[in-house]
């Protein structure tokens, strides 16, 4: 038995908000933002915009791409820090209603940026108990609702937006599929990346930074060592999308070239959960991503969380 992805989907919210919009608002620029970050450009959601409309927007994208009808999926896990509802219903019981996936468990998953690989190996592990046939892991995100935007340090990072994949058990795939994960979390560090109940997101900047480089570096390292791979079987390493100095460090680090490392946090800020399914999507669609192609994923966020895993495409 074999869990494959069988397509990814995105979605993104109307307006499109540029670094030189921000610097309208704040005391920033361009220039310092992309030198600090590697971000030019993030989406916003609007007033009337929910978290799980976007989510569900994206798992409809999965599907139609899978050629797959709702009614078939088992279990739609959703990653977020930004439920629509304080507890329950939750985004994925919304998102079931939305998309009609009216067989479908349902359930929310609160692992901060980490979310989306937890997601994967939740479902992977479900799908296998129950013999489930298809299951929507989805990452999303409204990141805009809980920035302090009068703190310059940490409201240009982030970006509000949703990315899903369409998981399929598959008995006669052998050579594609999930590998191995890592899991695991940090809570010494806790006090570093929160959201108090009510309040907005405070970050320690440094702090996250050390972590980040030092967990994404391991987290590779352990799961190529896992899986006996060295860096040429590797065909792309496509981690959370949080700061492109994280990234440069990470492979630096490894002493791996940069080139097999993707950046898209330009476009988009840090999404969170959703970073890793929407850079799925725009690989695939610019042709970079092919049938059979081996991908290490990590990814690191509050809690401290940390996730990895190997797939092949």
């Amino acid at each position: 038995m074999s869990i494959i992805f069988r397509a990814a989907g995105k979605a993104l919210p109307a307006q499109r908000c540029t670094n030189d919009d921000l610097s309208k608002k704040i005391d920033t620029t361009d220039e310092w933002i992309r030198s600090h970050t590697g971000i030019g450009a993030r989406y916003l959601a609007e007033e009337t915009d929910t978290c799980s409309d976007l989510g569900a927007q994206a798992c409809r994208d999965a599907l139609k791409k899978a050629g797959v009808s709702a009614s078939e999926v088992n279990l739609i896990i959703c990653s977020t820090a930004t439920t629509d509802y304080n507890g329950f219903p939750s985004n994925a019981c919304l998102m079931q209603e939305a998309i009609e996936a009216e067989n479908a468990a349902c359930f929310d998953l609160s692992a901060a940026c980490s979310g989306f690989v937890y997601g994967l190996d939740c479902a992977a592990g479900l799908m296998a108990r129950h013999n489930w046939k298809y299951a929507l892991v989805c990452g999303a995100e409204l990141l805009s609702r809980i920035t302090d935007w009068t703190d310059r340090s940490t409201c240009v990072l982030f970006g509000d937006a949703a990315g899903a994949v369409l998981l399929e058990n598959n008995s006669e795939e052998k050579a594609r599929g999930l590998g191995s994960f890592i899991l695991g979390a940090q809570g010494t560090g806790s006090k570093y990346l929160y959201n108090k109940y009510g309040g907005k997101l405070t970050m320690d900047g440094h702090a996250v930074y050390d972590f980040a480089v030092g967990i994404m570096t391991k987290i590779i390292k352990d799961l190529m060592e896992k899986e006996n791979l060295t860096e040429h079987d590797v065909d792309f390493f496509v981690c959370h999308q949080a700061n492109e100095r994280i990234l440069k460090a990470s492979a630096k680090r490894l002493g791996f070239k940069i080139d097999k490392f993707i950046f898209n946090m330009e476009e988009y800020g840090n999404t969170s959960s959703a970073s890793i399914p929407i850079t799925l999507v725009d690989m695939e669609e610019r042709g970079q991503l092919k049938k059979g192609m081996t991908v290490v994923s990590a990814a690191f966020g509050g809690g401290l969380t940390y996730s990895g895993c190997v797939f092949r495409w």
